[in-house]
């Protein structure tokens, strides 16, 4: 056997398929990678960098820190170059003074995206109230440094809280806990999950896409909160009665090792209105746990600010979901 063949063997790793798997089996394979610490570092890094950028109102450095034909898409509007990035988050901040307190931060060190969760506190000029609203960002940076290829910002905009000051104490994440320890999942495992569950629903198929929901299931989308299985599987299927020809498409996955049964994916949601033939479509930025081969939390963000009448859209079908929990109090 050749030198080559030898060191192909040795680093030749099996993934289990999904109905295979112990997810508390602590042995499961992972694919061979690079080193975590430095790499991981530096993308903590750039972050941090990026949230003193806004709170000292200093956007200078963003020369060093995107690409020059780098692109930001902020609740879809897209701005493309590292000079036309700046010049849109300098006028749209200039005068907004701006905390930024993270509640997670998701890194592939494989594929060098990070996705970040943030409480954001505002004080518009000449007001003396203080804002909070929530928001998500997503990052592609550079394969050969640690630059900014692709920059993603939802603004959780039905989120919106006013409060005495911008150093007031930070809300607290109710009826979830995240699980410790971690159950371990591959990537393509979690990829698998969310191409069977999205192509379920896609077919409509409420079973099947049921039999994928923890019991113990709570949604966190914008404006409201939906916690239990049943109300989520009664919106599907009255979403279902008005809407058709749904497709979604995932088009970013990002899973982070070090916690492993976490993922973030972006997905491209379409739909069409039976009675009025009416389309929408848009992008999501999706946040979840895994448990026992379920999804136990899904936290979602999406744009907010569609046109009126434009319901057939990500945002309807979860609007859906929270007018039957709220059916069900009655």
């Amino acid at each position: 056997m050749d030198k080559n063949q030898k060191a192909k063997e040795c680093v030749s790793v099996k993934t289990p398929k999904l109905d295979e798997i112990n997810p508390h089996d602590p042995k499961i394979p992972y694919e061979k990678e690079t080193p975590r610490l430095n790499n991981r570092e530096n993308f903590e890094n750039v972050i941090e960098k990026l949230r003193r950028c806004f709170q000292e109102k200093d956007f200078s450095d963003f020369d060093v820190m995107f690409e020059p034909k780098s692109v930001l898409n902020r609740c879809n509007n897209e701005i493309i170059g590292r000079h036309s990035i700046q010049e849109y988050i300098e006028k749209t901040y200039h005068n907004v003074e701006i905390r930024l307190f993270k509640i997670r931060c998701l890194i592939d060190v494989e594929q060098r995206h990070a996705a970040i969760e943030w409480v954001v506190r505002t004080k518009l000029p000449g007001q003396n109230q203080y804002q909070e609203t929530l928001a998500a960002w997503y990052f592609k940076f550079s394969q050969s440094d640690f630059s900014v290829k692709t920059w993603y910002i939802w603004i959780d905009q039905a989120y919106l809280k006013h409060i005495s000051s911008l150093e007031e104490e930070l809300p607290v994440e109710k009826h979830w806990t995240p699980l410790e320890p971690y159950e371990n999942y591959s990537t393509e495992q979690i990829s698998e999950m969310i191409r069977k569950k999205i192509g379920l629903f896609e077919n409509e198929d409420i079973n099947g896409w049921s039999d994928m929901l923890h019991d113990q299931l709570i949604i966190r989308p914008p404006w409201d909160l939906c916690i239990g299985k049943e109300p989520c599987v009664k919106g599907a299927s009255k979403f279902f009665e008005n809407f058709e020809n749904t497709q979604i498409s995932k088009i970013e996955l990002l899973h982070d090792k070090e916690k492993p049964n976490w993922a973030v994916y972006l997905q491209i949601f379409s739909t069409k209105n039976r009675e009025t033939g009416e389309t929408g479509e848009d992008i999501d930025y999706v946040f979840m746990e895994i448990n026992d081969q379920k999804i136990r939390y899904w936290r979602c963000y999406f744009n907010t600010n569609k046109p009126p009448g434009n319901s057939g859209t990500f945002k309807f079908f979860i609007k859906t979901l929270i007018d039957c929990k709220r059916n069900e109090k009655q």
